[in-house]
């Protein structure tokens, strides 16, 4: 292996395309081993392949430019790995199909661990191949011995559902497609492979075989159904309840699941919320209770009330029972824990498949009754079916389900008109505020086909955005890591484009500033995106944990600002946006003018463009 470097770049012939020139007309027969590992990109079903350049992969780099032609995959250039696999995260969960990414050995790999563990926490099936080596040290360059390391898996073993370190080529090709079948199966999570780069730049050696794809040993097993006693046991609390209670969870990214849970939530007569920041029923369903008040006490007392009537909760593949359920106590409790009364909870949920043991995802032990180990979608059908079955021949018990929907629904109603009012009453404060924001920015794109890619969930008040189903918005990191938010709406908004939606998100500037660069990639591949920035000049949530805290101490919360205002000076995200490519004008500062703001991005959007308006908001 030679360690010379050409300088003498070629001209770059049409940076639009990015189409391999000089060519042969048909495709040549595989040579090495990178063009083989190429080919089982594409046989995977992979369009797209999110990387950031490094030499450790350079064999695998040249074939799928002069091999497979760029062409499923198409190269996705990102400009750092922790935004390559953010990237795929947005991708996959806008798409609900696996995704993959290629990092560059060690150092390309510990970059990109946060967003792996952001991918792990939402349960989403990237496949992640990285550059390594070479094992034999006779074949390592000088920076190989930098940039490799003895257990390279190791790095992200702790958030990853399987990793392999293969040494032959036929080793290598099995371990990809049985990274993607464990990444897919349920439930999903990140897998990750080293690939030597001696496997990649060697010719392919006598006696190997690809994998056939299409076989049924290569495919993700079905989904899984709960038993049958325990549908039965749920249902039988269910129609016991006398004021049930369900939380809807990651089923909400999953379109196919709007009929059955409004079905099921109607059959039953139960109120619903969702159980954590996915939207999961039309937020106009009049047995919707989704009561966010912009983090105040309202929202918490609402929520102490609810769990105060429920004698019943069903939660579907929620992340947080506990906190669903109200069993969290003290300060860190948020005031939800509410005086002790019966409570029977249902949990429909792989969560005990999907144990980290050196991660506290998914809080304590929560006080389940009844599990339900089973594909969120596929049990949800389970427990509707049953209890279509249980309510024939029954109308005491439905006459009873029909009084609940009428009690609830009026206080829907009641719900929407104080988030309302609570809205006006900030309406024209400046700094902005959040949910006149939300507000406007609805108002601008409700008619389009949209796609919601993420918000700050401080901008939320119900109602403001009316969600028709579940599959709309793609919610955020969900690991809660910062720096996922303006790489990770581009892959969703990757997805729409291909889908003709028009895609848009809302983001804090903190987390914009961690990654600005991935506008680059909007703007080159033609992805079209409306990114709003709500720019409190503040690591907001932060600031709000310093005042919450100063309170409790009695010590001054006029000091919270300090060591979280980026003031002095203020970036300029609209030079900066400018400078990547993306349409931005001047920062909205007055309330009045973003509506016009707003249709001017819309415009550039329904153009092809990526636009980002930034919009200076209050903290509260």
């Amino acid at each position: 292996m030679s360690d010379e470097i050409n300088n003498n770049y070629p001209a770059a012939p049409d940076f639009a395309s990015e189409s391999p020139i000089n060519l042969p007309s048909n495709q040549p027969k595989a040579e090495y081993g990178s063009d083989l590992i190429a080919e089982i990109m594409g046989a995977l079903g992979h369009e797209y392949l999110f990387l950031t350049p490094g030499s450790s992969f350079r064999g695998v780099h040249d074939s799928l430019v002069n091999h497979t032609r760029n062409h499923k995959p198409q190269i996705i250039l990102v400009a750092h790995e922790e935004m390559a696999v953010a990237m795929a995260q947005g991708y996959s969960k806008a798409t609900g199909k696996p995704s993959m990414c290629f990092l560059h050995d060690l150092v390309g790999v510990q970059h990109a661990t946060m967003a792996f563990y952001n991918a792990m926490a939402d349960r989403m099936p990237i496949v992640v191949l990285g550059g390594s080596g070479p094992a034999d040290p006779a074949h390592r360059r000088k920076t190989d011995w930098i940039h490799s390391a003895q257990a390279q898996c190791d790095i992200v073993r702790d958030v990853t559902k399987w990793t392999d370190e293969p040494i032959t080529l036929q080793a290598t090709l099995d371990s990809i497609v049985r990274a993607q079948k464990i990444a897919t199966s349920a439930p999903c999570s990140p897998t990750y492979v080293s690939v030597d780069v001696v496997v990649q730049e060697d010719e392919i050696p006598d006696g190997v075989t690809m994998p056939d794809t299409s076989l049924p040993r290569y495919q993700a097993p079905a989904p899984i159904a709960a038993p049958t006693e325990a549908v039965e046991a749920a249902v039988d609390l269910l129609t016991e309840a006398d004021w049930p209670l369900i939380f809807g969870g990651r089923i909400g990214y999953i379109e196919e699941s709007t009929q059955p849970m409004i079905d099921l939530v109607e059959t039953l007569g139960a109120a619903y919320q969702d159980g954590h920041d996915i939207i999961c029923m039309p937020s106009n369903h009049p047995q919707n209770l989704n009561a966010s008040f912009g983090r105040t006490k309202a929202e918490g007392e609402y929520k102490k009330m609810l769990l105060g009537k429920a004698d019943t909760i069903f939660c579907l593949d929620c992340l947080d029972i506990s906190n669903n359920v109200g069993a969290y106590e003290g300060a860190r409790g948020a005031g939800l824990s509410v005086e002790d009364k019966p409570k029977k909870i249902i949990d429909l949920s792989l969560n005990d498949f999907a144990i980290e043991h050196w991660s506290n995802i998914g809080g304590p032990l929560p006080p389940v009754d009844v599990q339900l180990q089973a594909d969120n979608l596929y049990g949800l059908n389970q427990v509707r079916e049953a209890l279509h079955r249980r309510a024939e021949g029954n109308p005491a018990w439905t006459k009873r389900a029909a009084e609940r929907r009428a009690e609830i629904g009026e206080m829907h109603d009641k719900l929407r008109t104080q988030q309302k009012e609570a809205m006006k009453a900030k309406w024209d404060q400046v700094p902005i505020y959040l949910p006149r924001m939300t507000s406007e920015l609805y108002d601008a794109v409700k008619d389009k086909n949209w796609l919601l890619a993420s918000r700050n969930y401080r901008a939320w008040y119900d109602g403001i955005w009316e969600f028709d189903r579940a599959g709309r918005f793609m919610s955020n990191s969900i690991g809660g890591g910062i720096g996922f938010g303006a790489a990770g709406v581009i892959g969703s908004a990757l997805a729409g484009r291909d889908r003709g939606q028009f895609t848009v998100a809302i983001i804090g500037d903190g987390d914009f500033t961690m990654g600005p660069a991935a506008l680059w990639t909007a703007v080159h591949y033609k992805i079209p995106i409306l990114i709003v920035l709500h720019n409190n000049t503040s690591f907001g949530n932060d600031e709000e944990h310093q005042i919450s805290l100063a309170g409790r101490r009695g010590r001054p919360a006029e000091n919270a600002w300090i060591g979280q205002r980026m003031v002095g000076p203020e970036p300029d995200y609209c030079t900066i946006a400018r400078g990547y490519g993306a349409w931005a004008e001047e920062a909205v500062r007055d309330p009045a003018k973003l509506k016009e703001a707003f249709r001017k991005a819309v415009e550039v959007v329904d153009g092809g463009g990526v636009a980002l308006v930034d919009v200076h908001t209050s903290l509260n």
